[in-house]
């Protein structure tokens, strides 16, 4: 690709138009976000009880999506 093309890509990741999503599981989600959070991670929902269990995410510098679930169980 050109290197303009590249650059609105490069814009599209950043904002979290085009990031890809990761899943990781915890056995404590709540234990996960206040570690990472004390870490200065910036979190875009914090631990919630779910159906299938309790998770939160974030967003990485580039604008991947990230969750940590703990699954009932």
């Amino acid at each position: 690709m050109s290197e303009e093309t590249a650059e609105q890509v490069r814009a599209l990741v950043a904002k979290g138009a085009m990031g890809g999503s990761l899943i990781f599981t915890t056995a404590d989600c709540q234990k996960t976000y206040e570690t990472l959070l004390g870490k200065g991670v910036e979190f875009t929902d914090e631990p919630t009880d779910r159906p299938y269990g309790i998770d939160c995410g974030l967003r990485d510098p580039f604008g991947n999506r990230i969750r940590f679930t703990q699954p009932k169980g």
